[in-house]
């Protein structure tokens, strides 16, 4: 199932729905149809690689010159392979660590059970991408986008800055619209988690001051400076909370995060709508909240 929305008269978000409960309106794949050539940001699980396909059809577009990825976890790139099948002549654009695993995906396949369980199995496993489809450096010199290397939710993270518009994956966290017309924001901080690269990032991405900011999960802010200022406050507000919960206690010793999610849900005013999110999407954002919180207190307890 795939949703569409016009953003723009150029730009559209077709929102991406795997078999999971809860996940309606989280996953978003982006497509920009600019002046000199037509792209899409991120691909979605590979679950939902049809609906995809279908939903770009429905918008009347046969061909795409660049197939950009933010970063290659399966709910962002996990159908590349099936789109660069249908899509032969479009570049794919994937941060230089992560090409490997999109050419291969064996070993990220087997991280994504490990780590996202019955979740990442309901992603579906990716198709192999044909090395030959990666954009080289001649073709990204005539790209009509400019990548920002941006680490922190993963260390192969790139935003994409074009005609106005900063796609920025999860670098900026996670922000969904809320039934009282707040926002729900929180971080993407999962293990191995370095602050200081995140904060680094998130600066990268202020300096562009963008006029439109398109998420990974959901939609665009067109308030999206402000947003990056505070989601970066939010992760300094994250590391002194935090802090003062884990007051050095070895990671090994801790075997249930469930009161830190518990703490970081009622402590951080960007999370307040939580309760207004229905009980299934509560339960999907739970399990991502703890990832998060592994990833403070893994770099809190100053793990390598």
């Amino acid at each position: 199932m795939s949703t569409i929305e016009r953003i723009a008269p150029d730009l559209f978000l077709i929102g991406l729905v795997p078999p999971i409960d809860g996940f309606d309106n989280f996953i978003a794949a982006w497509l920009w149809k600019g002046p000199d050539a037509t792209c899409l940001v991120d691909v979605g699980p590979a679950a939902t690689a049809d609906h995809l396909i279908a939903a770009i059809g429905t918008l009347g577009v046969d061909h795409l010159d660049y197939i950009c990825l933010t970063h290659i976890h399966v709910d962002h790139a996990g159908a590349v392979g099936h789109l660069s099948r249908r899509f032969p002549d479009a570049s794919i654009v994937c941060h230089p660590k992560g090409v490997a695993h999109i050419v291969d995906p064996e070993h990220l396949w087997q991280g994504t059970l490990k780590t996202l369980g019955e979740t990442g199995r309901a992603y579906g496993p990716m198709l192999p991408l044909d090395p030959l489809a990666i954009a080289g450096p001649e073709q990204l010199k005539k790209a009509p986008f400019h990548l920002l290397d941006t680490p922190g939710h993963s260390p192969h993270h790139f935003a994409i800055a074009a005609n106005g518009y900063l796609f920025a994956g999860e670098a900026g966290g996670v922000c969904l619209p809320l039934p009282s017309g707040e926002i729900y924001l929180r971080p993407a901080t999962p293990p191995r988690f370095f602050l200081d690269i995140s904060l680094a990032s998130l600066d990268r991405l202020i300096a562009t001051k963008p006029d439109m900011l398109c998420y990974g999960h959901f939609g665009m802010r067109r308030d999206g400076l402000a947003l990056l200022v505070r989601h970066r406050e939010q992760l300094l507000f994250w590391n002194r909370t935090l802090a003062a919960e884990i007051q050095g206690k070895p990671l090994e010793s801790i075997d249930d995060f469930t009161s830190w999610v518990d703490l970081m849900i009622e402590a951080d005013p960007l999370m307040g709508g939580f309760h207004q999110l229905p009980p299934a999407v509560q339960q999907r954002e739970r399990s991502f909240l703890t990832n998060s919180v592994k990833g403070f207190a893994g770099y809190l307890a100053g793990l390598p």
